[in-house]
């Protein structure tokens, strides 16, 4: 039922439980069979959590916030060796801890250094910009009105970037927002609500500005996309800034290194949201560091004939673009699709009580869909149907394993 069958699911006490427990089995076993994959290569994972991830820490004092926050790291390390200890990967290094704090741009950070999987390690910062990059960022941070009035009216202001030598005109490029018809793109689950995956749709408070809130500055979307929006027959999406700049890098600068630009007086991590976690491992990066904060409605990159290309310089260019968008976008399914599978049959497979008995009743059900369906990308999309069931990943992630 729900994400599973396709059936819509309300707002209705019962609609709700249901669609949380099936977007909480679906992430879980991504993550699981990320983790067990990542371990298998010998990847160094470091998984923290937001310095201000919790209601609480946002509205008490110092020591309190700490409290919390140290609470936080304490559950993120239980359920890490709770799931590691499924994965056969018991010897390789997983850490978990607080995510590295945004300074509110008074240097050269960024939300996350996308590193080569042969590097090993990666760097949380870059440790030397190009020039014209450098040039670039320092003089956007220095835009004292630019920042005030666009980037610090945003929570999360994360912007990709490519750092390379022959970037001499370098670009910004932010979250922007996409509406999915249903049926397009592998098929997509239809809740059958006003504004699925905009962010607010779910939450009585905000659901009647929810539409009204503005895109990200210098955001390529087309102007008036979502306040234009019927609200039905489609599904929205968030392409964050990261996945953005390695399309980018990949198009463009091949010898360069993606980033994510943090920005703004209401960012406060500088580390990478599952979402993104997942497209970066799927194609050939390491995270410097990975949250466990939101994923809300994220989605990989756009692909059909109206497809926005920020950086395509003539039509020819485009289509070439688009090319390697979908090159992304197939590694990116074909992964998730592996490590849903993977992690799905590891629950049914573990011993008795390792996971709570409606969770392994779940994820049978999840089996039998993944087998129904017909493409690795329509089984991708049941992670990206699980995100738009809005959540912090780490309750998902405690839920899923009975932390």
């Amino acid at each position: 039922m729900g994400i599973l069958d396709g059936r819509p699911l309300g707002f209705e006490c019962a609609d709700v439980v249901q669609a949380q427990r099936e977007s909480d089995v679906i992430f879980g076993c991504v993550f699981l069979g990320l983790l067990k994959d990542a371990l298998q290569d010998g990847i160094t994972l470091s998984w923290d959590v937001e310095s201000l991830d919790s209601e609480a820490a946002t509205q008490s004092n110092s020591t309190e916030k700490n409290r919390v926050i140290d609470q936080d790291v304490n559950d993120l390390k239980q359920v890490l060796t709770h799931l590691q200890a499924l994965t056969g990967g018991d010897g390789v290094t997983v850490t978990a801890g607080r995510s590295p704090q945004y300074d509110q741009g008074r240097s050269l950070q960024v939300a996350i250094a996308a590193g080569k999987k042969t590097d090993g390690n990666t760097t949380r910062v870059p440790i030397k910009w190009e020039q014209a990059v450098e040039d670039h960022v320092v003089a956007l941070l220095k835009n004292k009105e630019l920042v005030a009035e666009n980037f610090d009216k945003e929570f999360g202001a994360y912007y990709g970037i490519v750092d390379a030598k022959d970037n001499t005109l370098p670009k910004v490029i932010s979250s922007v927002r996409r509406l999915i018809p249903y049926a397009t793109e592998g098929g997509r689950w239809n809740r059958a609500v006003p504004l699925h995956g905009l962010i607010g749709y779910d939450d009585p408070r905000r659901v009647c500005t929810a539409q009204d809130s503005p895109k990200q500055a210098g955001s390529i979307e087309p102007t008036e996309l979502i306040s234009r929006w019927n609200g039905k027959d489609e599904v929205c999406g968030y392409c964050h800034g990261m996945v953005w700049a390695v399309a980018e890098q990949r198009c463009d600068f091949p010898q360069g290194k993606a980033y994510e630009l943090a920005l703004g007086k209401n960012t406060h991590k500088l580390s990478s949201c599952f979402g993104c976690s997942t497209f970066l491992l799927a194609n050939g990066h390491v995270p410097s560091s990975m949250h466990l904060g939101r994923s809300d409605s994220w989605v990989p990159l756009p692909e059909g004939p109206n497809a926005t290309a920020p950086f395509s310089t003539s039509k020819d260019k485009e289509i070439a673009d688009r090319k390697v968008f979908a090159q992304l976008n197939r590694e990116w399914a074909e992964h998730v699709s592996g490590w849903l599978t993977a992690g799905a049959h590891r629950v049914v497979e573990a011993r008795r009580d390792t996971f709570p008995a409606e969770v392994v009743e779940t994820v049978r059900r999840l089996l039998q869909e993944v087998d129904r369906r017909r493409s690795v990308q329509s089984v991708a999309n049941l992670f990206l149907d699980a995100l738009t069931v809005h959540d912090k990943d780490l309750p998902r992630l405690k839920r899923f394993v009975g932390v």
